[in-house]
Order: structure tokens, then C-alpha cells, then sequence
């Protein structure tokens, strides 16, 4: 299969590797097929492709490679559809953004994916945790505040 993206170009994914969102994201509900792309090996950031729409495409990294005491808890009925079994891998990630000089993750609303179902739910944490959780500021805009 081949995702066309406008950041990648033409991408070949091996069959297999879409995620279903069956109720899309918040913001993209009409998009519920999506792929993880990495555009370099070992980076940190990923890229959460829309198969449907080219221009869609969301930072998204493991909340706890920039926050080690990230919690996730959510209500039992947000785990049905992700039709997980005890055997089944969860993969969470957040969506990174970008606020004048400093990088953000959204800790509130984080993505959960079933590994071996290809399944994949937005849910809400109902931890404390914020939808602009900052995870670096640049030195120039560290300066200006000191």
C-alpha cells in the first residue's frame, strides 16, 4: 500500500500497519485511518499520518520520554472499543505542538493504541494533566525572562 502525505512525498507501507481510529480524533473525526511514520530512525517524534487526507499529519512522541511521572487514567468504557486482551500491547502517545518558542504535549487528551488489533482511541486522562504540558523552551526565550 502507498500513502500519498504532503510532508513525505509517496510513502510504501507494508499491509498491516494502518491504525483504525473508529471515531477519528478530536478535531478529525472524518479521518479514522491513519499510519505511524518515522521519518529518521530513533527520533523522538513520530508523525501520525492521515491514509485519507494528505495534508493531516500530527506530531505525536511517548509522553513519558518528556514527562517520566505521566499517568494515565481513564474511564473502563474508553478501553472496550480498543478490544484489548491480556496479551495485547498498548502504545500511548500525545500530540506535540509548537507555541511561539517552546514545544508542548497535550497530556489531557493522549492517544491509545491496541498494537495487535491496529485499533486506536483518543481518550480523556482523567489525571490533572494539561492540553499544553510545556517540554521545552528555547534559550533565547529563557533569557528574555530572566
Amino acid at each position: 500500500m502507498e500513502v500519498m502525505t504532503s510532508r513525505f512525498g509517496t510513502v510504501p507501507i507494508p499491509l498491516g500497519e494502518t491504525i483504525c481510529f473508529p471515531s477519528g480524533l478530536i478535531g478529525f473525526e472524518d479521518c479514522q485511518s491513519w499510519v505511524l511514520l518515522a521519518p529518521r530512525p530513533n527520533d523522538s517524534v513520530i508523525w501520525l499520518q492521515s491514509t485519507q487526507v494528505p495534508d493531516i499529519a500530527l506530531p505525536v512522541v511517548d509522553p513519558r520520554a518528556f514527562e517520566p511521572e505521566f499517568t494515565l487514567q481513564v474511564e473502563q468504557t474508553d478501553w472496550t472499543p480498543l478490544g484489548k486482551r491480556e496479551e495485547d500491547s498498548i502504545q500511548v502517545l500525545v500530540s506535540v505542538s509548537k507555541h511561539g518558542d517552546s514545544l508542548r504535549v497535550n497530556l489531557r487528551s493522549p492517544l491509545v493504541i491496541n498494537l495487535q488489533r491496529r485499533l486506536g482511541r483518543q481518550v480523556i486522562n482523567e489525571e490533572a494533566w494539561t492540553t499544553d504540558h510545556l517540554v521545552w523552551e528555547s534559550t533565547d526565550a529563557m533569557k528574555k525572562t530572566a
